[in-house]
C-alpha cells in the first residue's frame, strides 16, 4: 500500500472497557442521557434527558401526560446512553460511553424529590426554573439496566483533517 492509500483509509477506534471509576466519573458529569424506547406503531424513539445516577438505577423525571411516558407505560422496555467526547488541540477525538438496557418503573414525583436531585446535579440547587410548572402531574421514570455496557476509544486524526 503506498502513502497515499495509507492516508485515505478510514481510521478506527480500538474500543476498550471502561473501569468502574471512570463509568462513575461520567454517569456523575452534567452531561445529558438518551432514552431510547419504542412507541405504540413499534418505531425506535430518542429523547434526550437530565438524569441521576443513584448507583443502582438511572433516574429521569416528565410531565405524566407526555407522548414518551405514555409510550413507556405502554411497553417498558428502554435503554439508555451516556456519551463523552473529549477534544485536544482541536484534533484529538476521545469517546467514551455508558449504555444501560432494561424495563422502565414509572411513579409519582409529586413532592418533588426527584426533580429536584436532578435540579441539584445540573444547576447547582433545587429551586425549579419558573417554566416548571408545579401544578402538572410529574413522574419518575426508573432504569435499573440489567447490565451497564461502558466503553471508549481514542482517534488520532491528522491536523488537517476536518473531521
Amino acid at each position: 500500500m503506498s502513502e497515499t492509500d495509507a492516508t485515505t483509509q478510514p481510521r478506527r477506534a480500538l474500543l476498550e472497557d471502561l473501569e468502574r471509576d471512570e463509568v462513575e466519573r461520567i454517569l456523575a458529569m452534567k452531561k445529558s442521557a438518551i432514552v431510547a424506547f419504542v412507541d405504540a406503531k413499534g418505531f425506535p424513539r430518542m429523547l434526550p434527558c437530565w438524569f441521576f445516577w443513584d448507583g443502582e438505577a438511572f433516574y429521569t423525571t416528565s410531565e405524566s401526560n407526555k407522548f414518551h411516558v405514555k409510550a413507556l407505560r405502554k411497553d417498558d422496555r428502554a435503554s439508555f446512553c451516556i456519551e463523552h467526547e473529549r477534544f485536544v488541540d482541536g484534533r484529538y477525538r476521545g469517546n467514551r460511553q455508558v449504555k444501560g438496557v432494561g424495563r422502565v418503573e414509572i411513579f409519582s414525583d409529586a413532592d418533588g424529590e426527584w426533580i429536584g436531585r436532578i435540579m441539584t446535579k445540573y444547576i447547582g440547587g433545587n429551586t425549579l426554573p419558573a417554566r416548571i410548572e408545579l401544578t402538572v402531574e410529574r413522574v419518575v421514570l426508573r432504569l435499573k439496566p440489567d447490565k451497564l455496557s461502558a466503553h471508549g476509544g481514542d482517534i488520532d486524526w491528522p491536523a488537517d483533517d476536518a473531521r
